[in-house]
């Protein structure tokens, strides 16, 4: 087994928590959870220092991400082949346990902004053909290939491509500070109460699919290993 360390990444703790759980904590092993923070700004400078210490033999970018294919549900995976190590790929086919959640194979795009309305994530489904989207994976692409680090992206549908962001970005996050708006998401919940019960259902729907994404982690030979006592 090789002493060099596997990075398990995210943007938030919020997307990594049940994965520490089954870690026990933040590392075990050779395997290491770390969090870049939100945005493509904020990933590259966080993993920019992240590889400057000892190479990893391999890092994982694992979180949520928005659908553009509206065949994807919430709790879906996507195993971004467009953005991933052509030989992670492959090894992750084979290495998938059998009980392990399924995952579907294309490519997945970043944007400095989340997508936030159905019509709009039609149009980039149109356009580009990928099924998901999300805002670091491409920096953290980039990163990885520039140091030459091997390079699993796998994210989990938290809105599928019918749903439009109940609640708009820029009310709840603040992405400067890189913190949640707790005044700003109530404050635009009061003025629109209509949107309470659609964010109470995506809210929801965030655990099981994070218990997804943590199942196909833990399915993967190479993670697994590390969690055998």
């Amino acid at each position: 087994m090789s002493s060099t360390p596997i990075f398990v990444t995210f943007a938030m703790p919020e997307e990594s928590q049940d994965f520490r759980k089954a870690l026990g904590g933040e590392s075990r092993g050779n395997l290491r959870v770390a969090h870049f923070g939100v945005g493509p700004a904020m990933a590259a400078k966080r993993l920019n220092t992240l590889l400057s210490g000892p190479k990893p033999q391999l890092l994982i970018c694992a979180g949520f991400a928005g659908g553009l294919d509206p065949k994807l549900r919430t709790g879906d995976l996507v195993l971004a082949e467009n953005l991933s190590s052509p030989e992670v790929v492959e090894r992750v086919r084979a290495a998938v346990a059998a009980d392990a959640t399924p995952c579907i194979y294309g490519s997945m795009i970043s944007r400095v902004l989340p997508v936030e309305s159905s019509d709009d994530k039609a149009a980039l489904f149109r356009e580009t053909g990928a099924l998901a989207v999300d805002m670091e994976s491409e920096s953290v692409a980039k990163a990885c290939w520039e140091a030459g680090v091997p390079l699993l992206v796998v994210r989990t549908i938290s809105d599928p491509a019918g749903d439009s962001l109940p609640v708009p970005f820029a009310d709840w996050f603040d992405l400067e500070g890189q913190r949640p708006r707790i005044l700003g998401l109530l404050k635009f919940l009061a003025l629109h109460p209509s949107r309470i019960a659609p964010f109470a259902g995506f809210v929801r729907g965030l655990a099981p699919a994070r218990q997804s994404l943590t199942r196909f982690l833990l399915g993967l030979d190479f993670i697994a290993e590390h969690l055998t006592p």
